[in-house]
């Protein structure tokens, strides 16, 4: 390829493939928060918060921007199923507090949207409310909001819960 002529676009395989593991992300976040309270309680609560605030932080960070730069191609086929559940979301009582954040413009409630949601699920929903691309600082301040609440959420616990998790 000569140097200033664009890339191809990815394939549909490996798009597809890729937004496969952005979908299982998204949908395993409680395993993932179990997965560090059991940890944290077989080993250093403070070295495992440290390990999942870094771990989830890149994962969440690639994953968002992803889905970022291929919301259009992705929400065109295999979206669909999200866009759906992303309307429940909206729609629920419970949820109907964290959609408003989203929208409301403060990084700070963007950041607690995401801790108590998801940082895909904001960024998503973002994007499905604004229509636009994110800006690579809403989603690191997604990321690491979620990464943050899920390594100090599951530590945490480990110091409320650690003896009861042990004993088991």
């Amino acid at each position: 390829m000569e140097p200033g002529t664009p890339a191809p676009p990815p394939s549909a395989a490996r798009t597809g493939a890729i937004g496969a593991l952005v979908a299982i992300w998204w949908a395993i976040d409680g395993l993932v928060l179990l997965t560090v309270v059991l940890l944290a309680a077989w080993l250093n609560p403070l070295l495992v918060f440290a390990v999942a605030l870094v771990i989830c932080l890149a994962i969440n960070l690639a994953c968002c921007n992803w889905l970022n730069r291929h919301w259009d191609r992705w929400m065109a086929n295999a979206g669909k199923k999200l866009e759906r559940k992303l309307e429940k979301m909206r729609a629920g009582r419970l949820m109907r507090h964290p959609v408003a954040w989203i929208q409301g413009g403060s990084d700070f409630w963007f950041g607690l949207a995401a801790a108590l949601t998801n940082a895909i699920s904001t960024v998503a929903v973002a994007r499905l409310i604004g229509g636009h691309p994110i800006s690579e600082r809403r989603i690191l301040v997604a990321s690491f909001s979620f990464a943050l609440f899920v390594a100090g959420l599951g530590s945490l616990l480990e110091f409320v819960l650690g003896d009861v998790i042990r004993a088991i």
